[in-house]
């Protein structure tokens, strides 16, 4: 399948995830999308392609519908021939085992290798949407990873040894770099002198994006809102996870440190800073009547404790626990700061 077309479908998966639709109707829906555009694509190539995505981990599949991966997702946006595209495609396969291991051993020595032999890793049809980006270095049909993509490819491969993210601080950082105007010194930034988080890879953070501080007018970070928010709803299951409504209307990507007081533009894309909510829950938390403490345990203010059946006016309950998958380390260093800045008490 040609690149184009790859990307438009993609395109159309990021555009109707929130409909919830079930992952057997999905292939029919994504060929009703496209079908104008695309006359020549048979159903029978949107089902494969669909069957595709989910074994190799670029498409979630859960109760309430489907999701595409973040790095797919970046993939999708991505500019044709560009790094970005090129990396993106790199992380959107890393969870495959054999791909992984491929991806290891390739990046120690980088030599250049028969495509005989790089199937003996990558199966055929991943190896062509990737040979369609500049992650590959082609001569006389050898190949190697880009010369001038390794330090990325390093770096991405460094994270997911050493952690489980749902997607790399490089890429993430990456792909901000080119939707938010940080270079143009004629957009006033706010923040500048304010203490950013303490991210594990914070000074790989910095050396893509050197400039501290957020936007005064939030319009120059449109497009970092959709990802964020598209991150949050793929890492939440569509679902707020105190009281699991899952309507996607009612649900609000709430950042933990509010956007306003975010000391890097970094912090407002990271879904690290952020829990996907309902309203009920948003605004209560966002008012700081609620909180978690580092173990994810919810604690309630004491003005909503005075409350008379406080537990069923707002869905709540008193010995309320995130689920452990998502306090990841960077999430409990926001929960500090929320219950050191905006909990009530």
């Amino acid at each position: 399948m040609r690149k184009s077309v790859y990307k438009k479908i993609l395109s159309v998966i990021d555009a109707i995830e929130l409909q919830g639709i079930p992952f057997e109707q999905s292939a029919i829906r994504v060929y009703e999308e496209i079908a104008n555009d695309y006359y020549n694509l048979k159903l029978s190539e949107i089902k494969h392609l669909m069957d595709f995505l989910k074994a190799k981990h670029l498409l979630k599949v859960n109760k309430n519908g489907i999701d595409l991966s973040p790095a797919a997702t970046i993939y999708a946006k991505s500019n044709q021939n560009s790094g970005v595209e090129a990396l993106s495609m790199f992380e959107s396969f890393i969870l495959n085992e054999e791909i992984h291991e491929f991806y290891n051993t390739q990046i120690r020595n980088n030599p250049f290798l028969l495509k005989s032999e790089v199937l003996e890793y990558i199966d055929r049809e991943s190896l062509e949407y990737m040979l369609q980006t500049t992650l590959f270095e082609v001569q006389q049909e050898k190949m190697r990873f880009h010369p001038k993509l390794l330090k990325g490819i390093g770096d991405i491969l460094h994270e997911y040894q050493k952690d489980s993210p749902l997607i790399s601080c490089f890429l993430t950082a990456l792909y901000t770099s080119t939707i938010v105007a940080h270079e143009d010194m004629r957009i006033d930034y706010k923040n500048t002198m304010e203490k950013m988080n303490d991210y594990k890879y914070k000074q790989a953070i910095l050396s893509i994006i050197p400039r501290r501080g957020i936007p005064h007018d939030r319009d120059e970070t449109k497009a970092l809102q959709v990802f964020y928010k598209d991150t949050l709803f793929h890492e939440f299951d569509h679902a707020c996870p105190i009281c699991a409504i899952n309507i996607p209307h009612m649900l609000i990507a709430s950042h933990i440190k509010p956007f306003r007081d975010c000391a890097h533009i970094y912090e407002a894309i990271d879904h690290n800073n952020g829990l996907l909510l309902c309203r009920n829950h948003d605004y209560l938390f966002d008012q700081g009547y609620i909180t978690f403490d580092d173990h994810g345990y919810i604690i309630l203010s004491g003005e909503l404790l005075k409350i008379e059946n406080w537990q069923e006016k707002f869905s709540l309950k008193k010995n309320y626990r995130l689920p452990e998958e998502y306090l990841t380390r960077d999430r409990v260093l926001f929960f500090q700061y929320h219950r050191k800045y905006i909990f009530k008490g």
